[in-house]
Formats: C-alpha cells, structure tokens, sequence
C-alpha cells in the first residue's frame, strides 16, 4: 500500500535542522511569488519597464533589479505602487487584531 505524503515527511518536521530548512525555503519561494506578482501586476496594468524608467527616474537596469528582490524596502515599495498609479497599504493580523501600516497620506 502506498503511503501518504505527510507520513514520508513527518521525519523531516521532527528534525529542528530540517524544519528551519523548509521554513527558509518557503520564504524564498514566497519572496520568489512576490516578485513575480509584482512583474504581472505591471505587465497587466501595461507599464513597460521603459516607462517606470521614467516615472521612477532610475536606470532599467534599477527595475530590473527592483522587479527580482526578494526582500524590497517599503520605502522602495511605495515609491513603485505610485508609479504604478497605486498606494500601498500593509495590514498586520495577530490573534483577531487587525493595523493599518504604510498608509499613504493621500488616503488618510
């Protein structure tokens, strides 16, 4: 009889060095997920990396490198929500709280 996946994992969750592993995986592929939204969001919207050169006032090569972080500052994040027309807002849950960071001014 074939086992279950969560059976033939349950060893490596045991395992603190393991689990740290797949934890650190699992951020870089939703850092990795992050910045492919990012591209798709601008690619939908028809923002050429061309024209956040201008709107930005960096080098393409500066997008670029923008559009594949892993990890981009929130100061460098809203500055390209607004190129991008937009504002950014970051919400923090914990235990059935809810707040409101990086509220753009425009909006408040």
């Amino acid at each position: 009889m074939a086992k279950k996946f969560k059976d033939l994992a349950a060893p490596l969750y045991c395992d603190p060095k393991s689990r740290e592993q797949i934890e650190r995986h699992k951020r870089d592929m939703e850092a990795e997920l992050f910045a492919c939204k990012l591209v798709d969001l601008r690619q939908g919207l028809g923002i050429s990396q061309t024209d956040l050169v201008e709107r930005l006032g960096i080098s393409q090569a500066g997008v670029s490198k923008l559009e594949r972080s892993a990890d981009p500052k929130l100061s460098t994040m809203r500055k390209l929500t607004e190129a991008l027309g937009g504002t950014l807002h970051i919400e923090v849950r914990v235990g059935g709280r809810s707040i409101e960071l990086g509220t753009d001014a425009a909006d408040e």
